[in-house]
């Protein structure tokens, strides 16, 4: 399945990949992985913010994946950190980059539980990225 196939199969719809907790964004990324990238389930994590933080404790993660800082690309995964009303992150895939340097992502909310959604981004607590490897 390409990307473009993936984002019309889901927009609009819950991802409830691993059918535990609803609709969460990681959901979605692991949905990408499977539906996408030809990836298993590279490891379970807390937060979505822990796909970078424990990166270099997720030896599945990287094998699959490089972290990246910068410059994103269409198919990458962002990662953004803890905040004081969300404790988890969030993560989502990016599908363009604004001028201004904002991102254009497809997302799922796993507090509303709206289903995947498009909107743009900023960089506040973003982490960095995961990029799969070729």
């Amino acid at each position: 399945m390409t990307l473009d196939e993936f984002l019309t199969k889901w927009a609009g719809k819950k991802c409830d990949f691993d059918k535990v907790y609803g609709a969460q964004c990681v959901d979605l990324f692991r949905q990408l992985c499977q539906d996408v990238l030809g990836i298993p389930h590279t490891g379970g994590v807390e937060g979505a913010k822990d796909l970078f933080l424990n990166y270099d404790k997720m030896p599945l993660e990287k094998k699959y994946f490089i972290r990246i800082t910068a410059n994103p690309v269409c198919g990458d995964v962002a990662i953004w950190g803890a905040t004081s009303s969300n404790k988890y992150g969030h993560v989502a895939i990016v599908i363009g980059v604004m001028a201004d340097g904002s991102l254009l992502v497809a997302e799922q909310d796993g507090l509303k539980q709206d289903g995947v959604k498009f909107r743009i981004r900023g960089s506040e607590y973003l982490l960095g990225f995961l990029r799969a490897k070729k």
